[in-house]
């Protein structure tokens, strides 16, 4: 457990330790800079020329031998997946979300509990945007699909899972991580997320598992360090907060419910496996307070902004139209955001999916979180608004499939 008391005498000792571990650490920092600056320039340049940048497939071309994908999606770290689930399907699904929400009276629930999630806390919209909803029954029907197993078994496939023959994650075997909806509504500005990383933010220097995770990066090794490599990723430990994620996700990712693109509100990445490096080594260095860590607050999101990364700022890009039924999916390490301003005619909705293999670490979560569901409470990694266990029509054990009861470690 990370002792927040003593938290700022904690940075500043794990600041010299990080340093120490490099011949020079500002030599380090100078190479990781002049790689992330070259493929800044490329990103930048695909831009100008309406290029995609975002890797993309069909999902039933998943079934063929693509190794030049694999490797685009190695080294942008994202990738949409299209057509995975049928658009009428999904356009059913939408309805029903939106009648699930109206005759349970959410609107009027989320008035009364608006201030017990911080983590939106900024929000000044009359109507939410992003709704504290786990178990309503297209959400569960979206997570225990065959095919969404499909595609997260195809991304764990891209990890390197085994460490001296020990399995560090059973890539064929998916937990679920239940997560929130979007409803985003034409017009809408109050949404806009700044660029940002989930699953921890000053662990990512103080933490152990993620020291050994980031070793590569620190000890003047950058050209060696993969961040498709989950060799520690299941042995770090997180601040406990509603904002942050205690689940190893190999993917974060989500389904959109809705026609959407540029313009209309929705996801940009910086599309750079390996920017956390980047991150990382800008931290140590001389002009940032011993105590600081690029702004990073303990119990928040990862802080990327323009005082100190504006480099890599550069290379933020909105992802590309989607259709209902596409998925987006994104490497826990790469950095994302959502455009301030919805300026596009129709909702753009989604529902937040992840891919989170078996693993001790995950088992572990889901077990708690499967005792929620039972319940209708909001999973132990968010806010306990607990919105849904008077809800009318939500989903309970009789409608998980086999497959849904197992990804539930029921």
């Amino acid at each position: 457990m990370i002792d927040l008391d003593n938290i700022e005498e904690i940075i500043t000792q794990e600041k010299n330790y990080l340093k120490n571990k490099s011949k020079n650490y500002v030599k380090n920092f100078l190479e990781i800079e002049k790689f992330i600056s070259d493929e800044i320039i490329n990103i930048e340049e695909l831009n100008k020329q309406n290029e995609n940048i975002i890797p993309e497939v069909k999902f039933n071309d998943l079934k063929l031998n693509l190794k030049d994908l694999t490797s685009e999606v190695k080294k942008r770290g994202c990738i949409v997946i299209r057509d995975v689930f049928d658009d009428d399907l999904i356009t059913q699904m939408n309805k029903d979300l939106e009648q699930y929400i109206e005759e349970n009276n959410y609107y009027e629930d989320q008035k009364k509990k608006a201030d017990i999630d911080k983590y939106f806390s900024d929000l000044k919209s009359g109507k939410p945007q992003i709704f504290g909803l786990y178990w309503s029954k297209p959400q569960v029907n979206i997570r225990q699909s065959i095919e969404l197993d499909a595609v997260k078994k195809w991304l764990n496939q891209l990890w390197t899972y085994k460490q001296n023959n020990e399995l560090i994650f059973d890539p064929n075997h998916e937990l679920v991580y239940a997560d929130r909806v979007r409803r985003r509504e034409p017009g809408d500005s109050t949404l806009g997320l700044s660029p940002h990383c989930d699953a921890g933010s000053v662990e990512r220097w103080i933490d152990k598992g993620y020291q050994a995770v980031y070793e590569k990066i620190f000890a003047d090794n950058f050209n060696e360090y993969d961040p498709f490599d989950a060799a520690n990723r299941n042995k770090t430990k997180e601040i406990e907060s509603p904002a942050v994620s205690h689940v190893f996700r190999t993917f974060q990712g989500w389904v959109a419910l809705t026609e959407q693109g540029p313009g209309d509100g929705t996801l940009q990445l910086i599309p750079i496996a390996k920017s956390m490096a980047y991150i990382l080594t800008r931290a140590l260095l001389d002009d940032v307070d011993e105590k600081d860590l690029c702004s990073s607050m303990p119990a928040r999101a990862l802080s990327v902004n323009s005082k100190y990364h504006s480099l890599l700022l550069r290379g933020l890009v909105s992802i590309p139209k989607m259709n209902p039924g596409d998925t987006v999916w994104w490497h826990p390490d790469v950095v994302h955001a959502v455009e301030d301003h919805h300026k596009g005619k129709g909702y753009s909705n989604v529902v937040y999916v992840g891919s989170t293999p078996y693993c001790e670490k995950n088992l572990a979560y889901v077990k708690k979180q499967s005792q929620k569901f039972l319940e209708g409470k909001s999973p132990p990694d968010f806010a306990a608004e607990d919105y849904e266990v008077t809800y009318k029509n939500r989903a309970t054990i009789t409608d998980l499939t086999s497959l849904g009861k197992k990804q539930l470690a029921l």
